[in-house]
């Protein structure tokens, strides 16, 4: 804390009633007699006075303490300060803001160990805070510690209302089975606490709504608005009869009595009113979401509009159209669907708020391989994709496609947007020590949670990597971080920037239809793909691709005819460029593009004639999302050295693989490499090297078991779990193990593959394989790659060329096959990389000049 005087405290935030002499005697009170905690709890006071202006400039007022805490009771008043701000901001509805607040005081509090009932006045209302920004791992981590600890403390009476926060959380997880669990855990200890009854039983009710039973979640809903009618509700949240509300009028519009829905709607808002008169903001949109919603199902397109504006007026959007609340985004989907049919550029103008104010309020939820949830597209950006493609149809503008491109791919990848995000962060702090022992202690229990069998073990394991997580992320302070504002300027030049070199292609899957959107030289085409193209497809994998496969060396022909036919359909419009970039989605991310085939005549040649791969003429990569080169960084010009994994005995079961030495052997030979074993090398040595900043190149076993998590085999196995806790400075990472570009196929994100976790810590491209490289073919790859890549310097080109050259020199049929050579794909953005070339030859050849001068010189000094 920097040392401010209480008199710039006083000038900064006393009102102007104020008289000077008060101020100064104000200040000869405090700090020349060290009155720190009367201090602090001044400050306390007068922010419950004065609230929203005072909450505002808490950072300010923190400044103005003139030397922190020491004595408990400074402590404990600090903690109450930092506290009582970040509640101010919570009724305010500043969520990001007060999360910060809250995450400061539980820093501080189990940081100097100060005693405070930390379950209720931290940790519910963190918990809850960290649900409505959609961060639902931390939440429940947060939940769980709170109710053993309640529970080791004998603390029963604080268990209702801990399990109902946790049944909440379960409930926006989609976890409806825990949710009922988690509330009747609470209403086995209501006695302790009778107040959280109807909040109990109306998010039971909830979960039943949402599993479509609507039998019981009238009983349980009616059960709650009872209870809050009775006198035990006496001390019950507001908020809590306003949700049993919103329910009840679900239910009423579900039996299409509407009046009555839209009156347990008004009376939610009078008590809302009534209650929090000044506070509660994010409430009070809330309802209006509600209210917005079932006049647009009763087809009352103006009071919607007006509810849905007027859920606006409760937040501060004056600076910036984007706001840190999922609130926000509903109203700004609202509006977008309520102007489809009255005025479609409005309905354009919201669905663009609407899906980037998602990407942006997602920049602050944290996931791992541990977590309990899953993206979730929201159901409007499947609306958004139909309604602009609809649009363009009608108009014909070009600038509605490059409009729903953005949106498109601000949808795709966000996980691993985020995680790439926190990666940088961490390398800015690798000088943390308390970091590296975290990210040490998450890499072991991710390896013990891949390697024990034991449901119990796991489960324990899971909730200790769980807490662990948390941990790190209050370490982060990520809710005092600034966020990117997504930028449709910004995509727009970059999109232009990489068009003018590669085509670009995006499919989007909405509605059960699979759109098309290519970018190229400064135009972009837009077509909806038959539903014939995803059977087409499954049938050439299937019949293709799957590991043993001969169908290829069988029948070429059918092959050449089925996947120019899967061609065709995907790829229905003219290249103007060399190279591809694809961003793919849902099942069109397991398919090979670059073995798919084309018709080779000349221009104006009549019948068919040669038949060729697409990788023959063009070179492909692929992306999660385009926005992995809107976010691109400046690259280096340095000359980069490779590091290298072999893999030349047995381990683990594995068998030894002779040929990842010829690969070590063909890299020496013209590179600056270092090489390393990878059965001799443990995780530790592993992530070290990882930080060197070298070219990595693994030439080890890997599995991708959709029984457990993808590994690395090393001295022992290296877990994608393990990896996502890892710094690495290497710009290029070459997998040629076996089916280190697969994994599970996760919605908006892509293949949960190892692979993949290397871009998140940071590597801008991967070379990487779909499925078991055959032995034969890998290092002829490898040495291809590395050639042209000294003289390329593109990792998108240098595997193009790999694969051309692999072709040509291809004496058989069977040598041809697509399943042994199109397995290798790179995945990122492509860069331009100049790598250290080998001294050795030039030592060599320098010894054998100099040695016949020596023998020459020795022989004429001896005669």
């Amino acid at each position: 804390m920097l040392p401010f005087s209480s008199i710039a405290f006083l000038l900064l935030f006393f009102s102007g009633d104020d008289q000077p002499q008060q101020k100064a005697k104000w200040n000869e009170v405090y700090q020349p007699k060290d009155q720190l905690q009367s201090y602090l709890e001044k400050l306390y006071d007068l922010t419950d006075e004065q609230p929203f202006y005072l909450s505002n400039k808490a950072d300010s007022l923190e400044q103005t303490l003139w030397r922190r805490p020491k004595l408990k009771e400074e402590q404990t008043a600090y903690l109450d300060f930092v506290l009582n701000i970040a509640y101010h901001l919570l009724q305010q509805g500043q969520i990001q803001a007060s999360t910060r607040w809250y995450e400061k005081g539980l820093n501080y509090q189990q940081q100097q160990k100060v005693l405070y009932e930390a379950e209720e006045f931290i940790i519910k209302p963190l918990g809850n805070n960290y649900v409505r920004l959609g961060d639902y791992d931390k939440a429940i981590g947060l939940q769980q510690s709170a109710i053993e600890r309640a529970t080791a403390e004998q603390k029963y009476n604080l268990l209702p209302s801990l399990y109902s926060n946790k049944a909440i959380t379960y409930y926006w997880l989609g976890d409806y089975e825990a949710t009922q669990i988690s509330c009747n855990k609470g209403l086995q200890f209501i006695t302790e606490q009778p107040t959280v009854t109807g909040l109990l039983y109306n998010v039971k009710a909830d979960a039943f709504y949402a599993t479509k039973q609507n039998d019981n979640a009238f009983y349980y809903n009616e059960k709650a608005l009872a209870f809050f009618r009775s006198a035990d509700a006496v001390d019950a949240d507001a908020s809590w009869m306003v949700s049993a509300l919103q329910l009840s009028a679900k239910l009423l519009y579900d039996q299409k009595q509407w009046n009555k829905a839209l009156q347990k709607l008004q009376n939610a808002e009078k008590i809302l009113e009534q209650t929090y008169p000044d506070s509660r903001q994010r409430d009070k949109a809330k309802l209006k979401v509600e209210k917005g919603n079932l006049f647009y199902q009763l087809q009352q397109v103006d009071s919607s509009i007006y509810n849905f504006n007027a859920g606006l007026h409760f937040f501060d959007i004056s600076n910036s159209v984007y706001y840190p609340d999922h609130t926000v985004t509903a109203l700004y989907a609202g509006l977008a669907k309520s102007f489809t049919k009255q005025q479609p550029d409005s309905a354009i103008h919201y669905y663009q708020l609407a899906v980037a104010n998602d990407y942006y309020c997602n920049q602050l939820i944290t996931t791992s391989s541990n977590s309990l949830q899953s993206r979730n597209i929201n159901s409007f950006s499947e609306e958004a994709i139909v309604f602009f493609e609809e649009q363009y149809k009608r108009t014909g503008k070009q600038e509605l496609l490059q409009q729903l491109l953005w949106l498109v791919e601000l949808s795709k990848g966000r996980k691993l947007l985020n995680e790439q995000s926190r990666s940088k962060q961490w390398q800015a702090d690798s000088t943390d020590l308390l970091q590296q022992q975290l990210f040490a202690e998450l890499r072991n229990d991710y390896l013990l949670l891949a390697e024990t069998n034991d449901a119990a073990k796991k489960t324990i394991i899971s909730e200790r990597i769980r807490k662990q997580e948390l941990q790190l992320g209050l370490q982060e302070n990520r809710f005092a971080q600034l966020l990117e504002q997504p930028s449709f300027e910004q995509f727009q030049l970059k999109l232009k920037k990489i068009t003018a070199k590669a085509d670009f292609i995006s499919f989007a899957i909405a509605n059960e239809q699979v759109y098309l959107l290519h970018a190229t030289a400064g135009a972009i085409y837009c077509k909806q793909l038959p539903a014939s193209a995803k059977q087409e497809a499954d049938s050439l994998m299937q019949n293709y691709f799957s590991p043993t496969s001969a169908a290829y060396n069988n029948n070429p022909a059918g092959y050449f005819q089925l996947s120019n036919e899967v061609r065709e359909h995907l790829l229905p419009f003219e290249l103007k460029n060399k190279s591809l970039i694809v961003s793919a989605d849902g099942w069109l991310h397991n398919l090979p593009f670059e073995a798919l085939s084309i018709d080779a005549r000349l221009d104006g040649e009549a019948g068919q004639g040669k038949q060729q791969f697409f990788a023959e003429q063009t070179a492909v990569s692929y992306v999660y999302s385009f926005l992995q080169y809107v976010r691109e960084a400046k690259q280096s010009t340095e000359k980069i050295p490779v590091t290298v994994y072999t893999f030349n005995q047995q381990q683990n079961g594995f068998a030894a693989l002779p040929n990842s030495i010829v690969e070590a052997k063909q890299l020496r030979k013209k590179l600056n490499t270092t090489t390393y074993e990878a059965t001799t090398t443990d995780a530790n040595a592993f992530v070290a090297s990882m930080q060197s900043g070298a070219v990595l190149h693994i030439a080890a076993h890997a599995v991708a078991d959709s029984s457990q998590q993808p590994f690395l085999v090393l001295k022992q196995k290296f877990y994608l779990g393990q990896l996502q806790y890892v710094v690495t400075a290497a710009p290029l990472v070459v997998l040629t193990a076996c089916e280190t570009a697969a994994g599970k196929i996760q919605d908006g994100e892509g293949v949960a593959s190892i692979g993949r976790a290397f871009i998140s810590k940071g590597v801008k491209g991967v070379v990487a394989s779909r499925w078991p490289v055959d032995d034969a073919v890998a290092p002829l790859f490898v040495q291809s790659f590395y050639t042209s890549l000294q003289k390329q310097h593109s990792p998108v080109t240098a595997l193009q060329d790999a694969r051309k050259q692999y072709l040509q020199n291809a004496t058989s049929l069977a040598q041809k096959n697509p399943l042994l050579w199109s397995g290798f794909c790179y995945m990122g953005v492509d860069q331009q990389l100049q790598l250290q070339t080998s001294s050795f030859n030039w030592y060599w050849l320098l010894l054998l000049l100099v040695l016949p001068v020596g023998y020459y010189f020795l022989r004429s000094r001896t005669h």
